[in-house]
């Protein structure tokens, strides 16, 4: 499997302090998107100080907060945030579940599901967010393949846990007054620490891909679903039903769907998507000129718009910018 870094990109640690609401709203304005703050009470007194760094796709920081206040997001942000508290509580209000971060509990909270965060009490805690096309991106270079059902991190863990426990200790350190610092005059080691949050959230953090990361050699399938992986890779640019496919194979539809969670590890339509992907990907790399239209339409994507999302969600990015990339 061929690896590749991550891109190289400006990167930036600083120590902040925030007197009102407002600041910390305009803050995540600039950086994620708009978002509406409501203290609790009138009288609650808003300070928020600690220190901040940001390297593309990724913020971490350690911080305080004193005051009781709820933060309502006006556009949703394609990117989790996983938070590791010391002291005081949140809130995370997400589509029909609620849960809280805690001392005891680190949260992963998906930025495209949250309603609201209530800040109920004084607290101090550290915290990385991590835009959602790095984390597939990655995740599609050390599975060697494109990435096609996104990964949906579990919403709370143990603190007491190994990785929340190391993430947390590798944000103290890099937002420490000795290392912080550096990193503004350290680009090779600002990557580095880069890849190695995104690895360890990955690798650590339970996760809808966890167990294909830490998945033993591939068992043998049994041979209905070879026939169908055979198929598919015959005839890519073909869209069978799962049906169909059952009935090529000779089982029901349900012992194929069966069979692929368990020997493929996707659904029968994420892997033909997969497949599809991988050939348009191939051929954007022997036809750099081509258009990308026609090479959607050759294997099955007939929205070239929605094309370029799936690519995007699946690689980290979009075709035009893979092939800004190809030397």
């Amino acid at each position: 499997m061929q690896e590749r870094a991550l891109a190289r990109s400006h990167q930036s640690v600083v120590n902040f302090e925030l007197q009102e609401a407002d600041s910390l709203a305009d803050l995540l304005n600039q950086r994620f998107a708009p978002v509406r703050i409501e203290p609790f009470k009138s009288s609650d007194r808003f300070t928020m100080s600690g220190t901040y760094g940001v390297v593309a796709g990724i913020d971490f920081s350690r911080s305080a907060v004193k005051g009781e206040f709820k933060l309502i997001p006006q556009r949703h942000y394609d990117g989790v945030f996983f938070f590791f508290p010391t002291a005081g509580n949140m809130v995370f209000h997400q589509h029909r579940d609620s849960f809280a971060s805690s001392p005891t509990a680190a949260v992963a909270a998906d930025g495209m599901a949250c309603r609201s965060v209530d800040f109920l009490s004084d607290h101090t805690f550290c915290g990385v967010v991590i835009d959602r096309p790095l984390l597939t991106g990655r995740l599609s270079v050390l599975l060697d393949r494109p990435i096609v059902e996104k990964p949906i991190f579990q919403p709370s863990i143990d603190m007491g846990s190994g990785g929340a426990s190391a993430l947390r200790s590798l944000v103290r350190c890099i937002t420490s007054p000795e290392f912080g610092p550096q990193l503004n005059r350290a680009s090779l080691t600002a990557e580095r620490i880069r890849e190695a949050l995104v690895d360890l959230v990955l690798e650590t953090w339970p996760n809808t891909h966890s167990d294909i990361l830490h998945r033993p050699p591939p068992m043998i399938a049994p041979q209905h679903v070879k026939l169908a992986l055979d198929f598919i890779h015959a005839h890519a640019e073909l869209l069978p039903s799962g049906t169909e496919l059952a009935n090529l194979s000779g089982v029901s539809l349900r012992s194929l769907q069966a069979g692929f969670r368990r020997f493929v590890g996707v659904s029968i339509g994420a892997y033909q998507r997969q497949i599809r992907l991988e050939r348009a990907r191939a051929d954007l790399f022997r036809n750099p000129t081509a258009s990308i239209e026609i090479i959607a339409l050759r294997w099955g994507f007939t929205n070239a718009g929605r094309f370029s999302r799936y690519f995007k969600a699946a690689y980290g990015l979009f075709p035009t910018e893979l092939l800004r990339q190809k030397p």
